[in-house]
Order: structure tokens, then C-alpha cells, then sequence
């Protein structure tokens, strides 16, 4: 057989041995994509009640009088009079619901994936995150990056970025024990004055088809967004807290922030899982494609071969008579 129908042959098992890999993959992307979807619907329904609970309470204003009594660092306040040991006893609950006087250092918690072959999800949150970045900058403010996920966080120090806090080995469907660590040092940066706001940046899922990039204000806990008109009735209303609002927000306060990250962390994986899907089937339809195409230049070499070798024994045949 010649040289060249041989090399077609390889090449046809190599490209179909290619196939079966992303088709694998493809079918393990799947399953993990339906149990963080799965997961996410559920967990959104917690996440959305704890923010309507908080964003109630403040804005009824049962919690103004927190902020008059207690000065945040912004405010004269020493740090170090605070004892912020236990991010979950948060001492002085008005900083993390209190605008600071000046913003000099944002922070941005940033999820990103720990691997590739999930065709543009990485790189579209780092394009995102490049360009707000660059407005920062010339908003003249510091950029704090808490990475999570070892691809944006090697991008942003290669880049000579600021990264203050890395994160990597989040599992493909992660756990909430898992994400308790990321808010511990995220809130306790912010009490800390590492940052004096903090944005949660993210991949959000919408289909296995598209996603689109957020970016949500997780502290300071204000301005939350629960209409103007739910507003103005929330403020006309008054509440009975018990034991005391002090109490209460120690408790919820925390939830908050667990399920804003959390949800990001999980919302981000169901992205990325859905990209790593549509990538692989892509890479699988390519393969198949390919298949097709080396096949029919295989027969067309062979019936070229065929062709030549009747040709062959005809001359010869004639060279005899």
C-alpha cells in the first residue's frame, strides 16, 4: 500500500480517537452541568430571600441608628480597637452596611476556572476584568484582586497585577463548606481595611447555549436594589426586631455574604460547565467532520490507485499482442 494511503489511514484513527475523547468529555461536562444547575435553581431561591430580608431592613431604616453610634474606620475609628478574630462575631455591624468617606482601594473578587477546554469562558472574564481595571485606574483608585481560580489568578500576576488572595481547586460542583474560607478573608480584608469596597465578578449562567459577565456590590451592604416604590413603603413601615437589631444583623449579615459568594461560585461553574459542553461538542463535531473528509480523500487515493493499477495491466496486456 502506498505511503500516502497509509498516512490517510492514521490519520483517521487518530482524529476518531480524538472524537471519542471529547465526546467523553462532552457527557462528563453534561452531567456536571446538570447538578450545579439543578443546585443553583434551589440555592437562588435562598439567596434571593436573604437579600429581599436585608435590603428590607435597611431600608425601613431600622438600622440608621447603628450607623450614628458606631463610626466606621472611615470615621475616626481605630482598627485595632475592633476585634474582628471571628469574621462570624463581627463586632461593629454598621461597617459592613455604612458607606466609607473615601474610597481609595477597591477590591474585586474575581472567579475564573482552574483549567482550559472551556472554549471563551476564561478569557471573557479577564477581558472584562482588563477593562475595569483600566477604569479604575483612571479613577486613580488601588485594585485588590481576590483570585478564584488558578487561570485568573496566574493571567493577573503575570500582568503584575495585585493580587492580595488566591483561591484554586474549587470542585467542579462545590460544596458550601468549600466557600466558607473565601468569605472568612474576603470580609475580614474589608473590616481590615485592605479594601474599602468589595465587587463579586463573575460568569453568569443563562443557558447552555450563553452566559453573561456580572459584577455585584457585596460590601459595603447598601443601595440594595428592591425597587423605588417597595422602598418608600418599606420606610413608612415600622418593625418589631427581637431580641435587637444588633443581634439580628449579626446573624444575617454573614448569611448575606456567604450566599452572594456562594451563588457567584456556583452560578460561575455552571457557566463554566456549559461552555466546557458546547467546546467539546464543537471539538467532537469537528472531529467527525474531519473523519468524513480524510475518508473520501482515502477513496478517492484508492480508486486513484485502482485506476492506475488496470491501466497498468491493460498496457501491458497490449505491449504483448
Amino acid at each position: 500500500m502506498p505511503a500516502s494511503l497509509l498516512e490517510l489511514k492514521k490519520k483517521i484513527a487518530s482524529v476518531k480517537q480524538t472524537g471519542k475523547i471529547t465526546e467523553a468529555m462532552r457527557m462528563v461536562s453534561a452531567s456536571k452541568l446538570s447538578q450545579t444547575e439543578k443546585r443553583d435553581k434551589g440555592y437562588t431561591i435562598y439567596n434571593d430571600k436573604i437579600r429581599e430580608t436585608l435590603s428590607r431592613l435597611i431600608s425601613s431604616g431600622v438600622v440608621d441608628h447603628l450607623r450614628d453610634e458606631n463610626a466606621t474606620i472611615g470615621g475616626g475609628t481605630s482598627i485595632d480597637m475592633i476585634d474582628y478574630e471571628n469574621v462570624f462575631d463581627l463586632g461593629i455591624t454598621s461597617d459592613m452596611i455604612q458607606h466609607r468617606k473615601e474610597i481609595k482601594s477597591t477590591g474585586y473578587l474575581v472567579i475564573t476556572g482552574d483549567r482550559g477546554l472551556v472554549g471563551s469562558y476564561n478569557s471573557q472574564v479577564i477581558k472584562n476584568m482588563m477593562s475595569l481595571f483600566e477604569d479604575s485606574k483612571a479613577e486613580n483608585k488601588d485594585v485588590k484582586i481576590l483570585a478564584v481560580g488558578s487561570v485568573g489568578a496566574q493571567f493577573f500576576k503575570k500582568n503584575n497585577l495585585n493580587v492580595v488572595y488566591e483561591n484554586a481547586g474549587i470542585s467542579d460542583v462545590p460544596t458550601f463548606q468549600e466557600v466558607l474560607p473565601i468569605v472568612s478573608t474576603a470580609i475580614k480584608m474589608y473590616l481590615n481595611g485592605v479594601f474599602d469596597e468589595l465587587y463579586v465578578c463573575y460568569t453568569h449562567h443563562v443557558n447552555s447555549l450563553s452566559s453573561a459577565f456580572r459584577v455585584e456590590k457585596m460590601l459595603p451592604i447598601v443601595d440594595l436594589d428592591i425597587g423605588v416604590k417597595e422602598a418608600e413603603a418599606h420606610q413608612r413601615l415600622e418593625y418589631e426586631i427581637k431580641p435587637d437589631i444588633n443581634t439580628v444583623l449579626r446573624s444575617l449579615l454573614p448569611q448575606y455574604a456567604r450566599s452572594t459568594i456562594y451563588g457567584a461560585i456556583l452560578d460561575a461553574k455552571t457557566a463554566e460547565h456549559a461552555s466546557s459542553m458546547t467546546a467539546m461538542q464543537s471539538a467532537t463535531d469537528n472531529a467527525n467532520d474531519l473523519v468524513s473528509n480524510l475518508t473520501t480523500k482515502l477513496n478517492r487515493a484508492r480508486q486513484a490507485q485502482i485506476t492506475t493499477e488496470i491501466t497498468e495491466i491493460i498496457s501491458g496486456a497490449n505491449a504483448l499482442e
